[in-house]
């Protein structure tokens, strides 16, 4: 069966290809079973229907793994609102058409917990999202997404195409995008700890830190994401928070006593006030994975925050940045 990954060279791409090329993954899913076609940008602009027509008639996938958008930090965001609106809905939209034309059986979606309006009860639950606006930080990017839910959720009712969407928090792996403009805020930190160290100089935070967060190891979403790849599905639509236990919410400042702890960096920590913050609080729970998954066990922060500090001391040169 083929299985056609959008956003292939990712951060949760990549993680995904690591994975079907490991044992005990290799089990299942090399044995004729599936075959994985990753696709980046060079293969293929996905705001541009007809390339994107083309790709699903070359390749005739049966399921599709929909990773790919266009993603900033929050800063990006606050600069880019429509930009992160137009190209994202292009890209959702194409994608959705593409499948409906072609019958795929199978579309597991990535949405983002930034969805969600940005007052409504805590922890979030996925159904939620339409209960008020999101956040303006990220508005654009936000809305795309819903739309990519609302798609799906219509493709799923017209044909027989199996859905599942997984609203993950803050994602986080050793092929992240370190870029200090684009990046989302742990390789960004774990980057400007870096270059803070490396050219003695003060590590400069933006905003107090005291907005809270939850994170998600990529290799640990990538194994959420395979296991929706084999399931049985007992409805047609799926639609769930991908997060860990509510006492794994921290603040960025906690984040950044951590990682300024594991770099052992002594210089001076400077908090920018004239920054803003972003959402106070997106707190999520495990409830709605586990469901699905019942055993599943999130890797603790500080063991893939030790790995993927490593790799990119390791390898600065050649990560993305």
């Amino acid at each position: 069966m083929k299985v056609l990954v959008t956003g292939g060279s990712g951060l949760v791409g990549s993680s995904i290809k690591e994975l079907v090329n490991l044992n005990p993954f290799i089990e299942v899913f090399n044995k004729g079973e599936h075959e994985f076609i990753f696709l980046n940008s060079k293969d293929c602009d996905l705001r541009n229907e007809q390339q994107v027509d083309d790709l699903f008639n070359l390749n005739k996938p049966e399921i599709v793994i929909h990773l790919a958008a266009k993603v900033a930090g929050l800063y990006g965001n606050i600069s880019n609102n429509y930009t992160m609106l137009v190209d994202n809905i292009k890209i959702n939209t194409n994608v959705l058409e593409a499948c409906r034309k072609y019958k795929i059986k199978r579309l597991i979606n990535i949405l983002s917990s930034c969805v969600f309006p940005a007052s409504c009860r805590l922890p979030l639950t996925s159904d939620q999202i339409d209960l008020g606006p999101p956040h303006n930080s990220n508005e654009g990017y936000s809305f795309s997404k819903r739309i990519l839910s609302t798609g799906s959720k219509l493709l799923s009712k017209s044909l027989e195409t199996e859905v599942v969407n997984l609203i993950p928090t803050n994602l986080a792996g050793k092929y992240d995008n370190f870029n200090l403009r684009d990046g989302h805020v742990l390789p960004v930190l774990i980057a400007k700890t870096y270059l803070a160290q490396k050219n003695n100089n003060p590590l400069i935070i933006k905003g107090l830190g005291k907005s809270y967060r939850q994170f998600v190891f990529s290799t640990d979403f990538a194994k959420i994401i395979l296991h929706f790849v084999n399931c049985t599905l007992s409805q047609q639509f799926n639609q769930l928070i991908v997060g860990p236990p509510v006492e794994d919410e921290i603040t960025i400042k906690e984040l950044v006593n951590k990682i300024v702890k594991e770099f052992d960096f002594n210089g001076p920590v400077v908090y920018d006030s004239s920054f803003p913050e972003g959402q106070f609080k997106k707190t999520v729970s495990s409830d709605e994975l586990l469901e699905y998954i019942p055993n599943f066990k999130f890797t603790p922060l500080d063991v893939y925050l030790k790995e993927t500090i490593k790799y990119f001391i390791e390898n600065y040169e050649t990560v993305r940045k």
